[in-house]
Parts: C-alpha cells; structure tokens; sequence
C-alpha cells in the first residue's frame, strides 16, 4: 500500500493505493517552510485519523507539495510523517515535480502551476531539469492569484478604471479601501487575502476590462517564467492550479500569443499522481 499527497497552503489532498484500489479525501493544507511543527503535526494527525489510514499497512508515502525542497522543508515533512508512519518509506517532493508527474506521467513537457502562487520548469524523465524560481507574490508569481488580486486592487484604486467599478468591487466583495490595506499589510497571508479577490475578476470576465487584466497577467507568465526555459519546441505546455482552470480560455489565448500549445489543464492533481505511481508500481514491482 502507498499514500500520496499533495499539499498546499489551505488544503491537502490525500490518496490511499493498493495499486488497483484507490481512496481519495482532503484535509488542512499547510508549507513546511512558514507552518508551525504544531500546525503540521496536527494536519497529518487529523487526516489519518478521520480517515481510517492504519499506519502498519503503508509501505511507502509519496508526498509533493510547496517548500518541500532540499533541505529544512523536506526535513521538517519527514520527522512529522515517521512520527505516525515509522516503518514506511518516505519520499519528498516540490509541487512543481507533482506537476509535471500529474500532467505528463512519463512524457516530458513545460509543467506549470498557476494557483495562489506560480512555478515553471522542464519535465523529463519523471523530474524537473530546468526552472525559473517564481520569486514570491511581491516580487513575481506572475499570472497567480495573488498577482492577479494584486493587480485588481491597484487598478481600482490607482484610478486605472472608472469609478463605477470601485463601487460594484467594494459592493460585491463588501470591502473598503482601508479593508484592502488591512488585509495585505496585517493579515497572516497576504498572498491568500490577494487571491481572495479573484472571484470577482472570474464573476466579471466577459467584461473586456477584467479579460484584458488577467490576459496581461498571462502574458507575464509566458514571458518571465515560459520562453525562456531551456526546452525544445516541440514541447507543450500542461497547467495545475485553480486560476489555469477558471481562466482557462484566457490562458489559451496568451499562449497562442506566445506559439505554445497548451495539452492539458488539471485542477487538482491527485488522482493522475495516483495514477501515475500505480503505473510506476506495475513497472517496478518490488
């Protein structure tokens, strides 16, 4: 038996297998770079539990996710598995090599994620060869939500759009200018507060204004953080995230702007990781 998961900041998803038989459920999301050793703990504790996952039946544990690179991220996510998992074999990945193994399992391409925050890079043999590092919502993450909250907020009120959508944005998200302030200087995630703001742009994208907002945020993403991967151009491009799947038409007029053909867009990528260590266990059967 394995376990899989696939972690965020808010959410985790988990996946139980027996290599034909696979159970799916979600619990608290949580990094390993900026969560307390508590928060972490208790995340994992709870989802084993509420989901009945007896420890003594998992031989190997798959788990991807955000700041699980080399070093405290993936030291910290390995004591708190052995914690509840002492004889299972643990292996660490970042969300970027959950991407791409989610999309494109054993072929290769540009695996890209577009959700709170972004990330890039060339998949090969099952790995990310080549990346661009997405630098934060302050100084990057193009095409995120955080970015594309960011740059609502500075349109609304820097005056870039009439006044008439200042009102029907403070009206539908029953917020103010001094709430917008608050909620990036002095909330716990400001990236999060940021991408809580998308839903309005996602409610109002027939208008050619807010089409026009998240296309520049796209535009952004090809161009700092697509074209100048080191790849062939044979490759296509396959996306993860929720902004890729709400704005998905858009996404795939930016990258036809840019010669990319997009394959595939995946909102969560849970159940093709399963799929993707099933294969890879039917392969290399131990």
């Amino acid at each position: 038996m394995f376990l899989i998961a696939d972690c965020g900041s808010t959410k985790c998803d988990w996946a139980v297998s027996d290599g034909t038989n696979v159970t799916f459920f979600q619990g608290i999301g949580f990094n390993p770079i900026h969560s307390s050793e508590e928060a972490i703990l208790t995340a994992i504790k709870n989802a084993i539990i509420d989901n009945k996952v007896d420890a003594k039946t998992i031989d190997d544990i798959y788990f991807y996710g955000a700041g699980c690179i080399d070093g405290i991220g993936s030291e910290r996510i390995n004591g708190n598995l052995r914690y509840f998992f002492p004889k299972s074999e643990i292996h660490t990945f970042d969300d970027l090599t959950g991407a791409g193994r989610a999309i494109f399992k054993t072929d290769s391409g540009v695996a890209c994620i577009l959700g709170t925050g972004c990330n890039s890079g060339v998949y090969q043999n099952s790995e990310i060869v080549d990346s661009i590092p997405p630098m934060g919502y302050i100084i990057g993450d193009e095409g995120s939500g955080a970015s594309i909250g960011r740059r609502l907020v500075n349109a609304i009120y820097k005056k870039e759009l009439p006044e008439f959508y200042r009102n029907l944005f403070e009206k539908e998200c029953m917020l103010n200018y001094e709430d917008v302030i608050s909620g990036v200087y002095h909330s716990e995630s400001s990236a999060q507060f940021l991408a809580s703001l998308v839903p309005f742009v996602h409610d109002h994208i027939g208008d050619q204004i807010f089409r026009n907002l998240v296309f520049c945020e796209f535009d952004l993403f090809f161009n700092r953080n697509v074209i100048r991967l080191s790849r062939p151009k044979s490759y296509t491009a396959g996306f993860v995230g929720s902004i890729a799947t709400y704005f998905s038409d858009v996404l795939k007029d930016a990258a036809r702007f840019h010669g990319i053909t997009i394959s595939s867009i995946i909102q969560r990528p849970i159940q093709r990781l399963a799929e993707y260590h099933n294969e890879m266990l039917f392969a290399n059967p131990k």
